[in-house]
């Protein structure tokens, strides 16, 4: 099984795709993934952080843009996708749908960057899973 859902204690059921994983494993080996994702984790901290101050409609396209692709390469696909979302809901102006899915994209920035940290530290992270 590729893919493992986890309800979190924030709300949202995260799935990582421990396949996108073994692929960048392959690529750039297993150390150096273990530290991209902890530099990941550390990113979606600051995207989280600059989200929960009123963020003009700009910014919210801004990061959504940068989410949408390093959310996909490190396989969290539901943030990836809820990036994509927003960041289209931004440039056809809806301004008040992006606003309302605010505290969602936050949280799951949130429970994304500690889900990954704690990834990271796993010892044996591409063979327990899956």
């Amino acid at each position: 099984m590729a893919r493992v859902t986890r309800k979190k204690e924030l709300g949202y059921a995260s799935t990582v795709n421990h396949e996108t994983l073994r692929r960048l494993a392959v690529e750039v080996g297993e150390e150096t993934v273990s530290s991209l994702l902890i530099v990941f984790s550390d990113e979606l901290s600051r995207y989280s952080d600059q989200l929960t101050d009123a963020p003009s409609p700009l910014k919210v396209r801004e990061i959504s843009h940068a989410i949408k692709s390093s959310a996909a390469s490190f396989g969290a696909d539901e943030l990836a996708e809820l990036a994509r979302e927003c960041e289209s809901r931004v440039k056809l102006g809806q301004d008040s749908w992006v606003h309302d899915q605010l505290p969602r994209l936050t949280d799951m920035l949130q429970g994304t960057a500690i889900e990954y940290k704690a990834l990271a530290s796993q010892q044996d992270l591409f063979n327990s899973q899956g």
